[in-house]
């Protein structure tokens, strides 16, 4: 053979095989990358040294350890938060309404320290169901009612359905309408990328969805992110953390605009103008569906105005609550 032809079949294969090492040390890098984001589960035990409180309660439903907090006299303000929150929402609320009313607010299942519930199909008649049952077992018979996204989902059902339990309601941005998702649960939609949150779950993915659903991102401060993001790590909370957004989204137009219609209890529906979740259009909706609701929205806030601009809003609850 040619002694040029084999060197050049030489550095040929020279040259593949530092190809070849040089894509082995990209992808043990990019596999380096992906374990350090690698975040295991929690133990509620050790979160709930960081988010529990001397207000803090613990009761069973259902078989599961419900975290609530019950504080504050006169009658009852139950707070629901929304999807992939916690009861902590809620606590400029509190600290505004304690005066006035008895707040109990709950992390709801699947969320904060109570976490997921065994064989649950997280459907909204499924919260609706153990709202009833944890209000029952507080002998709670008759409340005021204030829910945000899906807790804004899980009130307006309650109440459709228990209206003698309901003496007022407030929506703030709840979900129930049929309507486009957003687009960070359309991005987990396919089951190996779902599969892949369930571990890697980086710090900077949780402060870009706070970001998502604030209208002032100044007003995001790092406790904040902190909090939604070492709740999210409580075990087993990232299993089922989009099987409750299916839910909400299987529920259709026609199955709640004659729920809403039947409703009658006097109710606030409160919007952030600046909602990238669930949009301004639908707050209308509800208020044309619900027979005398009245509507206040903020201009600036985004999608939980209760936690971003709490003072406000408490302030206009409170009047809608106490007027005769």
């Amino acid at each position: 053979m040619d002694p040029k032809i084999k060197d050049r079949k030489r550095t040929g294969s020279r040259k593949n095989l530092a190809t070849g090492y040089k894509v082995l040390l990209l992808l043990v890098v990019i596999a380096a990358l992906v374990l350090t984001q690698v975040r295991l589960d929690l133990p509620v035990e050790k979160l709930a040294g960081e988010f529990a409180s001397e207000h803090s309660r613990f009761i069973e439903i259902d078989g599961l350890k419900v975290h609530y907090r019950d504080e504050g006299a006169g009658k009852p303000l139950v707070l629901l938060h929304g999807w992939s929150a916690s009861l902590h929402t809620w606590d400029g609320w509190t600290e505004s309404l304690e005066k006035d009313f008895r707040v109990i607010r709950l992390d709801l299942p699947a969320f904060g320290l109570t976490g997921p519930a065994a064989g649950a199909d997280y459907s909204l008649d499924f919260y609706v169901d153990f709202l009833d049952h944890f209000l029952t077992a507080l002998g709670i018979e008759k409340s005021y009612l204030a829910g945000n996204s899906l807790g804004g989902g899980i009130s307006w059902l309650y109440a459709a359905r228990y209206p003698e339990k309901v003496e007022k309601m407030i929506l703030l941005d709840a979900a129930g309408y049929e309507m486009e998702m957003p687009s960070i649960t359309k991005l987990a939609r396919p089951g190996i990328v779902r599969s892949v949150i369930r571990y890697i779950t980086p710090r900077y993915a949780i402060r870009f969805l706070v970001h998502q659903v604030y209208g002032d991102g100044k007003k995001i401060t790092a406790e904040t992110v902190n909090r939604y993001y070492r709740l999210l790590l409580r075990e087993d909370n990232r299993e089922v953390l989009f099987t409750v957004l299916d839910k909400i989204e299987e529920r259709k137009n026609e199955e709640a605009e004659p729920l809403l219609r039947g409703i009658t209890l006097p109710t606030l529906i409160m919007w952030g103008e600046k909602d990238a979740w669930i949009p301004l259009e639908l707050a209308h909706r509800f208020e044309q569906d619900i027979s005398g609701a009245r509507l206040i929205t903020y201009e600036g806030a985004g999608h939980i105005p209760m936690e971003e601009i709490p003072e406000i809003t408490a302030r206009d609850a409170r009047e809608f609550l106490l007027e005769q």
